[in-house]
């Protein structure tokens, strides 16, 4: 198997084994959902605009599922202090509490994906999965 397939046996895998278990014990959470709510709890306040570069998504997707997010009380809109076009995105503690249950369970299925690898193999995956990443950054 080459390193493509590798990598998309691997990430389909671990997207399924990580939604089953969201299905499981969080039925009201997708991944998109935990993706966003991630981005959002990253610190105080984050624009849609900043969501959807970090997403690799369009900013009328996230601002979509923000709607949806702020209609299931995940999250709130607050006005942003230096630009009155745009808002902050913030947790509520809904959200916030939904945000730790989701790490446990992703934490679970990390700890299930890496049985039987020692700790100096996982590192090495994951120095090489770091410097792929970086690879794609740089322009050609």
């Amino acid at each position: 198997m080459s390193i493509n397939q590798s990598l998309f046996a691997v990430l389909d895998s671990y997207k399924a084994a990580l939604q089953e278990a969201f299905n499981q014990e969080l039925p009201e959470l997708s991944l998109m959902y935990f993706r966003m709510l991630r981005q959002v709890g990253s610190g105080y306040g984050i624009t849609p605009q900043l969501v959807a570069q970090k997403l690799h998504r369009d900013k009328a997707q996230v601002t979509r599922l923000a709607v949806e997010m702020e209609q299931k009380e995940l999250l709130q809109k607050l006005p942003h202090p230096q630009d009155r076009r745009s808002v902050l995105l913030q947790l509520t503690a809904k959200g916030a509490t939904l945000l730790a249950q989701a790490e446990a369970l992703q934490q679970q299925v990390a700890e299930r994906m890496s049985t039987g690898i020692s700790e100096a193999q996982l590192q090495l995956v994951d120095e090489c999965l770091i410097k792929m990443r970086n690879n794609l950054k740089t322009p050609r």
